[in-house]
């Protein structure tokens, strides 16, 4: 009978090395940033790749353009 091959597929447990999202450098698996761009790298995914960190600085100064913005409308043209 031929061994089960589907536990051995994805996940790290395959790789040796992993591939920055950014700029494709081969990076060794634990490795937070990319030598090459510098920039930060997560686990590696079932495709080889690292995976790209959450931005959360993005998210909070577009939350606080988007309230920033509506209360300028609201001063600007709304307001009595």
């Amino acid at each position: 009978m031929a061994p089960d091959r589907s536990k051995s597929r994805g996940g790290s447990g395959q790789y040796s090395t992993k591939k920055c999202p950014f700029c494709y450098t081969y990076l060794p698996l634990h490795a937070n940033r990319c030598t090459a761009c510098k920039k930060k790298i997560g686990e590696v995914d079932k495709l080889g790749f690292a995976s790209k960190p959450f931005d959360w600085g993005g998210y909070v100064i577009a939350i606080a353009s988007i309230i920033a913005f509506s209360i300028f409308m609201w001063w600007g043209f709304f307001r009595e």
